[in-house]
């Protein structure tokens, strides 16, 4: 049996903990080390798990982030190759191993990744840190190691190789191989495609998407004037709960460009858009303050600024009918969703309110909760508006809207507080 090259320390960000009820891989670390322990290289990469997130409160992957992610099979190779002749390292080994074994077995390949096939870093820690508890924060922190961002697989990789150095050094005999990872780290790898595909990283905190009407070009070529209806249908649809999701961004993008939209046409749609809601706003001869907030937040999801507002105010407090402008007024609500009696309602995703709460507060304001999208739900209400779920495909396919569940709970809320579902928000 050859020598190994070294070591790879794994970490995965999943969906949920087993992997038998569906649970996907939705970001991947793997940082390798010589035999002197020694940090070598390091990748890592989001994952998209073709499902909803789970418990994003705990690893803050957002369905943005990795709705442009490779799936797993696309990085097979690469992770392959970063196993290849090395022993597998990991803080709770049998959960990477769990799943990175289902990743594999989805594929057709048999991997030989059980739970003495790495060597667990928690598990040794209950010798080399006595009294420490078997998290990988206390561990690191037993061991006056540094904080890191944790929860992301690179961080969280990353410092399990520093609490495995901090180990060799201090208490090797709690980190010496045994047989079976050794025969782990010579086992054949398949040869998969490798370098395929680019890694897709996090977003950075704080940091957020451009604004779409950034990434449409100035001018492309095009034989006719281009018609904007569909592009004012799917604007009101992406308007209803008063954000714009990356999923709807990408939406509204791709019929621009469908329909041979310059920046300066999505620009003039977005006034007329605008001007409708204003008309609509004046039909009971009154902007009260809630419009006047409403007509500012579209004017910025938009790209239109505050003085935008006050000149089609001015302009529709008396105008004279017209046809363009009346036609997508007649489809536009001030204040966006509108909610009747009955409407039918249903859930996706882990969210960050008890899920009977939540069904106890829309049966409360009259409306129902189903389990399944049919052509008869009036909205989704999702834990992410990107979210990846069956049910949220199913909705975007039906043209149901996809709202968050924060907004949707808000605008709940200021329904019962009115008492009435028929009004609009």
């Amino acid at each position: 049996m050859t020598a190994p090259a070294g070591y790879a320390v794994v970490d995965t960000e999943t969906t949920g903990l087993f992997s038998g009820y569906r649970h996907r891989i939705a970001e991947i670390a793997i940082i390798q080390l010589d035999l002197a322990g020694t940090v070598t290289g390091e990748w890592s990469t989001l994952v998209n798990p073709d499902r909803d997130l789970g418990p994003q409160a705990v690893h803050g992957i957002r369905a943005a982030d990795v709705r442009r992610a490779p799936r797993f099979e696309q990085i097979a190779g690469d992770v392959a190759e970063r196993l290849r002749n090395r022993v597998v390292v990991a803080h709770n080994w049998p959960f990477d191993a769990m799943h990175l074994r289902s990743e594999f077995e989805r594929m057709g390949i048999e991997v030989p990744l059980h739970p003495d096939a790495g060597l667990c870093t928690m598990r040794a820690a209950g010798v080399a840190l006595p009294g420490s508890r078997r998290s990988l924060i206390d561990c690191c922190a037993a061991a006056g190691l540094p904080e890191m961002s944790w929860h992301t697989a690179r961080d969280d990789a990353m410092a399990a190789a520093f609490l495995f150095q901090h180990m060799m050094l201090r208490e090797p005999t709690a980190v010496e191989v045994t047989p079976d990872q050794l025969r782990t780290a010579a086992w054949q790898w398949p040869l998969l495609d490798h370098r395929q595909v680019t890694p897709v990283r996090r977003m950075p905190a704080g940091q957020v998407e451009p604004h779409f009407l950034a990434r449409l070009v100035e001018r492309i070529p095009r034989d006719t004037q281009p018609a904007v209806d569909g592009y004012f249908a799917m604007l009101d649809g992406a308007l209803l709960d008063r954000q714009i999701s990356a999923t709807e961004a990408d939406s509204l993008l791709d019929i621009a460009q469908e329909l041979g939209l310059h920046k300066a046409d999505v620009l003039a749609a977005h006034r007329t858009y605008l001007r409708a809601l204003a008309r609509a706003g004046w039909e009971d001869g009154v902007i009260t303050e809630d419009e006047r907030r409403d007509l500012d937040a579209v004017a910025a999801l938009l790209g239109l600024d505050h003085d935008s507002v006050d000149a089609v105010l001015e302009q529709e407090r008396n105008a004279p009918a017209a046809p363009g402008i009346d036609r997508i007024t007649a489809t536009v609500s001030v204040g966006g969703l509108v909610l009747r009696p009955g409407d039918k309602i249903v859930l996706t995703g882990t969210m960050r309110r008890d899920r009977e709460e939540i069904r106890e507060q829309i049966t409360a304001a009259g409306l129902r909760v189903t389990t399944a999208v049919s052509k008869r739900t009036r909205v989704l209400v999702a834990a992410d508006p990107d979210s990846l779920s069956g049910k949220a495909k199913d909705a975007r396919q039906h043209g149901i809207p996809v709202v968050g569940e924060e907004t949707f709970l808000r605008l709940l809320d200021m329904r019962l507080d009115k008492g009435a579902v028929s009004d609009a928000y």
